[in-house]
Order: C-alpha cells, then structure tokens, then sequence
C-alpha cells in the first residue's frame, strides 16, 4: 500500500536517497572540506613563544649535588592563550650539558604577555664542580637552555623548539 499521487508512489523512487538529505549531507561534506582546508593556514598564523632565561635559584646544594629552579620567561606573541602540556630542557653550562628533564604539568600561557614557567632542575656534584671550576677561572659561566615546547591551540596540539641563554658571573652569586 503506496499512497500515490496523481499515478506515481508519493516520495523517492526505491533505493535513491531524498532531495533535502542529500543536500545535507552535500552541505556537511563541504563544510568538513572547507575546515580541513583552513587548518593548514591556521597553523601558519601561529606565532612560536619565544623563551629566554628569567632567573636561576639555588634550592638546595649537599655532598651529592643540588637542586635549583630554573626561571623562563615564556612571551606568547598570539592573541590566544595556549596552555602548553609538556616542556622539555637541556641545561648546558660553558658548553656541557649539566641537566635534561621535562614538565609535564599544564602551564596556561597568557596572550600577547610573558609567563613565568618554573622548572625544576636536579644536577650531581660532578656537574656542579664543572661549572664551579668555570666561574672561578673566567669569573662568569655563560649558560644555555634549549628544548621543545608543546602547547594546545585552538588549531591543535603544537610541537616548537626553543632555546635562551644568559651568564652568571661571580657578582650575582653574591646578591641577596
């Protein structure tokens, strides 16, 4: 039982999909087509934060090694907040490595502002000696941290090198 409309069945014909559903899923498959496109320009539009050295302190020194924070000054040049997920670091002094790790935990970084991101660092007595040797026969040891940072963005998740140096020199170590 058919209803029919002036001798023909009311509705498609069998095995052929309705008018209005097929431009749906015309529209859909567009729009998918169309995102898809832009996600490649969108990622050109991001801007890599750029990372330099804030401050090193000193947490704690002992027969086996020592600790200290690692201060970076992340600057996000986007208009968005990202929040970077994981945070990896090699800390090298006069040219030898003295610490790697990664931060794991999420660190919001605001828009167009700097963010401090605090990063622990543990380091043996060997490398503590190495540096200390350093500073003692050139007054200053200059230091270098580089790694990658991968941040969450409205386009997806980012992966970027980064790397900022500064010196220490014997005064610093003397400042309250």
């Amino acid at each position: 039982p058919v209803a029919r409309l002036a001798g023909r069945p009311f509705g498609p014909p069998p095995g052929r999909i309705p008018y209005t559903m097929r431009a749906r899923l015309t529209f859909a498959l567009a729009a998918v087509v169309a995102i898809a496109g832009c996600i490649p320009f969108a990622r050109q539009a991001f801007r890599t934060p750029t990372v330099a050295i804030k401050d090193v302190r000193v947490r704690a020194l002992g027969l086996e090694g020592g600790s200290l924070d690692l201060v970076l000054d992340v600057f996000n040049p986007n208009e968005y907040r990202m929040d970077a997920t994981r945070l990896t670091y090699t800390l090298v002094a006069d040219s030898s490595p003295v610490a790697n790790g990664a931060v794991t935990h999420r660190v919001t970084l605001v828009g167009k502002q700097h963010n401090a991101v605090t990063m622990p660092v543990t380091f043996s007595v060997k490398e503590l000696f190495s540096v200390a040797e350093v500073l003692l026969r050139k007054g200053s040891v200059d230091y270098l941290v580089r790694g990658e940072v991968t941040v969450d963005t409205p386009f997806g998740s980012m992966t970027r090198p980064y790397e900022g140096k500064a010196r220490l020199d014997n005064g610093s170590l003397l400042r309250p």
